[in-house]
């Protein structure tokens, strides 16, 4: 066929269907002349008849037989692809909605790669803007006065009104040590030299309630990224706490794991979301959930067993 009417082939398989020009017409709602000038242009594009009169009826031609097959697959692609396009046109036409993620830097840049990339696939039609946050109590009020729509902490939990804390999984930390040096690349001083993320440096964290209990020959340096923590950590030697699901990511990450941890050190951290509860449905919080689960299920699945103490730790119960 040179040329495609697609109007003409509608009518054409309604023709062949009723096998009546007449009874075509009326369930198309047009005009028979309007039918019989449609029939006459794929005569003239196929050089067929499509159609002789026997008895008061039209019976179809081979050709027409098999124009008939073709042409309804085609129609029923060509509306296929103009119902994908009336929905494209309209969600253009709806506002897009933003969800604002608050994240917590001790997760790990590739774990939060990892998620945001779903979140982008399941949700094509949401803008996803994502920003680090604390564990402390300013989740609760970023959260309470609608800076943020949820946020995924390590150890964090908000006593603020209103705010729901889903339990998603327990992640195990580890230390990771290499010889500690001065700026001039020789042997540091005898105090043991951390290198903190912020939210483990505040006085509510687990990390620092160890440290404070600890002797004082201990040196803290606080990175302003997990990035930042771990080009400190490989520049400056000395120690850095770490999900242990993360070691695969960091050069050199797996042979410095400390293999015994110290007493006290807490081994074990809760990965939590936190929303508002009356807002769950409006901010996508099922969606969020399954990518932080399927995601953080995966690595750790893909991490174990890791170096380390992994077999001689308990999981504890969750809450």
């Amino acid at each position: 066929m040179r040329h495609i009417d697609f109007k003409a082939l509608g009518i054409f398989v309604q023709v062949m269907r009723y096998g009546s020009i007449g009874r075509a017409a009326q369930v198309l709602g047009i005009r028979q002349p309007t039918v019989v000038y449609a029939i006459r242009k794929l005569r003239d594009v196929t050089g067929d008849e499509l159609f002789f009169e026997r008895r008061g009826s039209l019976v179809p031609t081979a050709f027409g037989l098999r124009l008939e097959r073709t042409a309804t697959s085609m129609l029923e692609r060509w509306h296929g692809l103009l119902a994908q396009a009336g929905k494209r046109q309209a969600r253009r036409a709806q506002p897009r909605h933003t969800l604002r993620i608050g994240v917590s830097m001790a997760l790990g840049d590739p774990l939060l790669t990892q998620v945001l990339a779903r979140l982008s696939t399941e949700l094509p039609d949401v803008h996803i803007v994502s920003g680090t946050i604390g564990n402390g109590r300013q989740v609760g009020q970023a959260l309470s006065k609608g800076l943020i729509d949820c946020a995924v902490t390590v150890d964090g939990l908000s006593s603020a009104s209103g705010i729901l804390a889903e339990h998603v999984m327990m992640a195990q930390r580890g230390l990771i040590r290499l010889p500690a040096l001065r700026g001039d690349g020789a042997p540091a001083d005898a105090r043991e030299h951390w290198t903190l993320l912020a939210e483990d440096a505040d006085a509510e964290s687990p990390i620092r309630r160890y440290l404070a209990s600890v002797p004082d020959n201990v040196r803290v340096t606080v990175a302003p990224s997990w990035n930042g923590q771990m080009a400190l950590w490989r520049s400056r030697g000395g120690v850095t706490p770490l999900l242990k699901f993360n070691v695969p990511w960091i050069e050199g990450a797996s042979t410095a794991c400390v293999p015994d941890l110290p007493e006290g050190f807490p081994a074990w951290a809760s990965v939590s979301l936190l929303y508002v509860g009356a807002r769950a449905q409006a901010v996508r919080i099922d969606e969020v959930r399954l990518a932080l689960m399927t995601v953080m299920g995966g690595i750790a699945a893909a991490t174990v067993p890791l170096p380390a103490n992994d077999e001689a730790a308990a999981l504890p119960l969750a809450g």
